[in-house]
C-alpha cells in the first residue's frame, strides 16, 4: 500500500468518526443523556451511608422537582419525585387515581412526557362522557427491576389510595438492580455462575481494535453484530434463549416472583386490582403461569414481530420507543383495558 493510499484512508476513516460524533445518525446521545440522568436526576440510598441501606428497597428515586433538559427530552418531576404533574397524596374525591409501576418503558425514555403512552391514556380517560375523573400516577425508573417496584408501591405508592394499579413487566424486572450496587458500590464479588458467554464475531472484534481511538465508529460496527446469533452460538445446539434460565435471571426470577406476590397482597389487602402488563421481549415463558397460578390478572402489552420492524425506536443505540412506539403502546394498552370494563368504575 502507497503512502498516499494509507493517508486517504487515514483521512477517510477519520471523516467518518467525525460523521457519526456531529450528525450522529446512531444515537450516541443515548449515552452521554442516561449518563446526565443519573448524575442530576437522581438521588442513591447510599449518598449518605454507603454501609446501612436497604438492598431490598427503592435503590434510588428521581429528585423532587426536577425540570432538567437531558437532550433529546426533558424530565419533569413533581414534589413526589414522580414523572408527570403535581398529584395530591389526598386524592380528590370522585378521582379513580391508577398508580403504574415499571422501569424505563414505563417512564417514557427518550420523549416528553406529553407523548408517553401513559400520559397519553391520562389525556383520554379524562375525555371520556360522564367518566370520572383519572389520574395516571406514573412511577416508572430507569432500571428499577419488580424488586424495587414492590418497595415503591409498599413505602409510598399505598399511601396514594390508588383505584388500580398497574405493573408494566419487562426482562429489566428479572435483571436484579441490586447486583450492580453490590458489584460496584459494595464491591462484592458477582456470581459468574449467572453471567451469559462472552461470544464475539468479526464485527465485536473490530470495534474493540478501534474503540480508544474510534470510539462512535466502534459503536457503528457493533451495531453490525447480532447479539442474539452469538448468543445461540454460545448455547447447547437446539436450545431457545429463555431469560428466566440464563444469565442473572435464574435467581432473578426467583426475586421478582417474591416481589409480585408481595404486590399482589399489598393490593388484596387494599381491596384494589392489580393487572400485570407483559412487555418482555423476548418473552419470559414462565411468567403467564405463575400470574394464573398465584390469582394475578395479566394480559400482555408486547409489541408483535411486525411492529418492531417499524421506525418505533428513538435510535438504533436506544430501542426505548418514539412517538409511534408510545401511539402502539397505547393501542395496546387501551385493548387491554377495554376488555376490563369494571376496572375503572
Amino acid at each position: 500500500m502507497s503512502l498516499a493510499t494509507l493517508l486517504g484512508l487515514v483521512v477517510a476513516i477519520g471523516m467518518v468518526e467525525i460523521g457519526l460524533r456531529v450528525f450522529d445518525p446512531i444515537g450516541r446521545n443515548y449515552e452521554t443523556e442516561f449518563t446526565s440522568y443519573r448524575n442530576h436526576a437522581v438521588d442513591y440510598a447510599w449518598k449518605d451511608d454507603k454501609t446501612d441501606f436497604d438492598l431490598d428497597g427503592t435503590l434510588y428515586r428521581h429528585k423532587p422537582d426536577l425540570d432538567l433538559d437531558l437532550g433529546s427530552f426533558r424530565l419533569r418531576t413533581n414534589a413526589l419525585g414522580f414523572r408527570g404533574p403535581e398529584v395530591k397524596k389526598d386524592k380528590p374525591a370522585g378521582t379513580c387515581r391508577i398508580l403504574v409501576l415499571g422501569d424505563s418503558v414505563a417512564f417514557g425514555w427518550g420523549v416528553n412526557d406529553e407523548v408517553t403512552f401513559l400520559r397519553r391514556w391520562e389525556h383520554e380517560l379524562s375525555l371520556r362522557p360522564n367518566g370520572r375523573r383519572c389520574e395516571v400516577v406514573n412511577t416508572g425508573h430507569p432500571m428499577y427491576d419488580t424488586t424495587q417496584e414492590a418497595a415503591l408501591l409498599r413505602d409510598e405508592g399505598m399511601a396514594l389510595h390508588p383505584d388500580v394499579v398497574l405493573l408494566v413487566y419487562v426482562v429489566n424486572d428479572i435483571e436484579p438492580t441490586r447486583d450492580v450496587v453490590e458489584t460496584d458500590y459494595l464491591h462484592r464479588a458477582g456470581h459468574p455462575e449467572e453471567a451469559l458467554p462472552s461470544i464475539e464475531d468479526r464485527w465485536t472484534r473490530m470495534a474493540a481494535f478501534v474503540k480508544p481511538l474510534l470510539p462512535a465508529t466502534a459503536a457503528f460496527l457493533q451495531l453490525q453484530s447480532n447479539p442474539a446469533e452469538r448468543l445461540r452460538r454460545a448455547l447447547p445446539a437446539g436450545t431457545d434463549f429463555v431469560p428466566e434460565l440464563f444469565g442473572k435471571g435464574p435467581r432473578g426470577w426467583e426475586r421478582s416472583k417474591q416481589a409480585l406476590l408481595l404486590i399482589r397482597a399489598l393490593c388484596a389487602d387494599a381491596r384494589v386490582p392489580f393487572l400485570l402488563l407483559d412487555n418482555t421481549m423476548p418473552a419470559l415463558r414462565a411468567l403467564p403461569g405463575f400470574c394464573h397460578d398465584n390469582g394475578i390478572d395479566y394480559d400482555e402489552l408486547r409489541l408483535t414481530e411486525a411492529e418492531q420492524k417499524l421506525p418505533i425506536y428513538n435510535s438504533r443505540l436506544d430501542t426505548h420507543s418514539n412517538a409511534l412506539g408510545n401511539e402502539l403502546m397505547l393501542q395496546k394498552l387501551q385493548a387491554v383495558v377495554s376488555k376490563r370494563p369494571s376496572l375503572l368504575q
